[in-house]
């Protein structure tokens, strides 16, 4: 019988608490990998000062964390009880006392219809298979307000990295990443779910000297497509 492929379920056990451990400590240290996501993600949101923000798979909580900062009212989701106890810790070490954090799966978010304003997904879409990929986006779709925006964050599959990873040659793909996509598969997957794809993104990785063959040339070479960002809109 051929092999059934992997689901996001099957791979939780992958997120320890070491994995979140990790996370924290490139997040507390702001190293050159944490600065870049945290603005790469920022690039693409809309001002955040009283609006609701739901950080969905928040991890350690960098997103609900840095929401919180800038005055929203923000919230962190996350179906394991390690990533919320590390995001919480977190929270208390960066003062931002007013970020919460909730357990939930993506798939049946523990949320009122229309409740949210703005949410992201910040490398999280590649640890899902299309069934539950799927259910997160409807999800998120009933839980935003109309007009609410949709912000997704993650690695692109054209990538030379990914490309390499996907054949075995050189680098180890990540066990847990199970759905790497293209940014047109992802924008599909959030068509069907109701949303309006506004922008499409390419966004530099941390690696100074990629930075700048990236920007000069990524637009037009896929190999050179580090992470992209796609944001969407629940029509009004």
């Amino acid at each position: 019988m051929p092999e059934q492929p992997l689901t996001a379920y099957d791979v939780v056990d992958r997120y320890d608490d070491a994995y979140f451990e990790d996370l924290s400590a490139r997040y507390l240290r702001r190293n050159r990998f944490a600065r870049q996501r945290i603005k790469n993600v920022f690039s693409m949101l809309p001002p955040l000062n009283g609006r609701t923000f739901l950080d969905i798979g928040c991890g350690m909580g960098t997103f609900a964390i840095e929401a919180a900062k800038k005055g929203a009212i923000s919230t962190g989701l996350d179906m394991m009880p390690q990533a919320l106890s590390a995001a919480r810790r977190v929270a208390l070490e960066e003062n931002a006392s007013s970020a919460h954090f909730i357990l939930g799966d993506a798939v049946n978010m523990p949320l009122p219809d229309a409740s949210i304003d703005v949410a992201v997904a910040a490398d999280m879409t590649e640890h899902l298979d299309d069934d539950t990929l799927n259910g997160m986006l409807n999800a998120t779709a009933r839980v935003l307000r109309p007009g609410g925006t949709l912000v997704l964050y993650t690695p692109e599959s054209s990538h030379i990295f990914e490309q390499l990873r996907a054949r075995g040659i050189l680098l180890e793909q990540d066990s847990s990443h199970i759905g790497i996509r293209t940014a047109k598969d992802l924008g599909a997957a959030v068509r069907r779910a109701g949303l309006e794809v506004k922008s499409v993104r390419i966004l530099p990785s941390h690696i100074p000297i990629f930075q700048l063959v990236e920007k000069a040339f990524a637009r037009w070479v896929p190999l050179l497509r580090r992470r992209i960002g796609i944001i969407a809109q629940k029509p009004t």
